[in-house]
């Protein structure tokens, strides 16, 4: 555990049973970190998977204070994905994500922490990532960087990928 809480992004995605995963997976947050901050649920065109069939994602992302670790919070992110992380058809041309969180951030830190690379490897390359940052808090730093959210956003925007805010509901559990 870290001594201090500090402040987590998350990344969730899911391209199977959407709602109702993405739903589960921020019950179980809220659950264990308590109060949430949340960025807008995107429909998000798959990308770099090279597969003959795959559903669009569902993406968003989820902030939070904790005192866990990169490692810890690591593990906990794999307990809630749990068997759906991956559903296997029979098909392999067909992809299926049900659940995937990603470490984003947490705090300050940058580089390889307990087998996490700070900030998130993909965070350029993903505008489902980057563009809710960029929305969320604009002018905070990128850990390891000199930028800002907004500043990377317009730097690395990938108009090729294609994204949609959705109609999304979830209430907080009490």
């Amino acid at each position: 555990m870290t001594s201090c809480p500090v402040f987590a992004w998350v990344s969730l995605g899911s391209n199977h049973d959407r709602h109702f995963q993405i739903s589960r997976a921020l019950d179980e947050l809220a659950e264990r970190f308590g109060k949430l901050t949340l960025s807008a649920v995107y429909e998000t065109q798959p990308v770099g998977i090279k597969v003959k069939e795959c559903a669009p994602f569902y993406n968003l992302i989820a902030g939070f204070y904790t005192s866990l670790s990169p490692g810890e919070l690591n593990r906990v992110f794999k307990t809630i994905e749990g068997d759906a992380k991956y559903l296997l058809p029979e098909d392999k041309s067909i992809y299926v994500r049900a659940l995937d969180l990603d470490l984003v951030t947490h705090g300050d830190k940058s580089g390889v922490i307990e087998g996490v690379e700070l900030p998130y490897r993909q965070l350029l390359k993903h505008d489902f990532v980057l563009l809710p940052l960029a929305e969320l808090v604009p002018d905070d730093r990128a850990p390891g960087t000199s930028r800002t959210y907004a500043q990377l956003w317009q730097e690395h925007a990938h108009p090729e990928q294609k994204m949609q805010r959705v109609n999304f509901t979830w209430k907080a559990p009490d």
